[in-house]
């Protein structure tokens, strides 16, 4: 990803996991040499690219007031909690993409919601 991208993210985004702030790293990737600049969690301890916080706090809210768990095989603890709100973070980021209020930029808080918004076949 364009390190300009990255630290715009940095800047905006939390973990989709913690809801941490996320700081970008020179991460090496083998002993060879490869390394790149990440997004970075430090209470994940895990390359994290990141999610709007206002996503967050929804998805966390969702999570709590449903009872939502992807991960019904899992035992019932803080990691199970975190990887049910960073998937419930993913699905509302897609939601978003798809009515047009999410892109690259983040969230669009002035715009009204494509609901008429054409499916992919490639999907």
């Amino acid at each position: 990803m364009n390190p300009d991208k990255i630290l715009q993210r940095a800047e905006r985004c939390v973990c989709k996991s913690c809801g941490g702030k996320l700081e970008p790293r020179i991460i090496i990737y083998n002993k060879y040499g490869g390394s790149g600049l990440e997004l970075y969690c430090n209470r994940c301890q895990k390359i994290e690219f990141g999610t709007e916080p206002e996503i967050y706090r929804l998805a966390k809210d969702f999570v709590y007031k449903v009872e939502f768990d992807y991960f019904v095989e899992m035992e019932q603890d803080e990691r199970n909690l975190m990887l049910n709100i960073a998937k419930v973070c993913e699905t509302l980021s897609w939601n978003f993409r798809k009515l047009e209020i999410l892109d690259a930029s983040g969230l669009k808080k002035d715009r009204l919601c494509n609901f008429d918004y054409v499916q992919d076949e490639n999907e």
